[in-house]
């Protein structure tokens, strides 16, 4: 089989399962139901995936790999330090709030295997240099922390979103929250 087929079968595999749990929720999906909704046997299906871990893994990680790339690719455009974490604000909380990625934060992190474990930490890791980067720029000693506090209020938004709260007003927040207080902390630290 080459690797073209191969990939093809695994993103078919992979679309499928996205769709199961859009409709079903994470705990829904079986390799069994997966055979079913891929025309494929059962043993079919474990010759691309080894277990249903891994194929919650594998969605995981490409959606962690998406927002790594996008967001590299939107902060990349902005020199300035400032508004790089606005754009860093606002395209996690657009990928953060789209409905797949709710679905796919389902998956828990304790239930992978230990080798896609390891490359969630290090996508994530990746996702918050976009991040440390402009703030480590604005000279601020607390970067952990101040890092940390960000993403929670990006992550607070991407909650009020879900639950109804129009996503414009809720970024602009959000944006402006952590403007503000980056610059209160580089303030206070003159």
């Amino acid at each position: 089989m080459t690797s073209k087929i191969r990939d093809n079968r695994q993103a078919e595999i992979l679309d499928a399962a996205l769709t199961d749990i859009r409709a079903n929720g994470v705990e829904s999906l079986t390799m069994s139901r997966l055979a079913k909704l891929t025309d494929l046997s059962r043993p079919a299906i474990y010759q691309y995936f080894s277990s249903r871990e891994h194929v919650l893994a594998e969605l995981l990680i490409d959606d962690l790999a998406d927002l790594v790339n996008e967001i590299d690719r939107y902060v990349a455009q902005f020199e300035d330090p400032l508004e790089r974490v606005r754009v860093w604000v606002n395209r996690s909380l657009k990928h953060l709030a789209n409905g797949d990625h709710s679905m796919i934060r389902e998956i828990s992190e304790s239930s992978l295997p230990d080798d896609s474990r390891e490359v969630v930490r290090v996508l994530h890791g990746q996702f918050m240099m976009s991040l440390i980067s402009p703030v480590r720029e604005l000279g601020i000693t607390a970067m952990d922390s101040a890092c940390h506090m960000v993403y929670s209020a990006v992550q607070s938004a991407a909650k009020r979103i879900e639950a109804g709260f129009d996503f414009d007003l809720e970024a602009q927040a959000a944006e402006n929250f952590a403007v503000a207080g980056l610059l209160g902390i580089q303030k206070s630290q003159q």
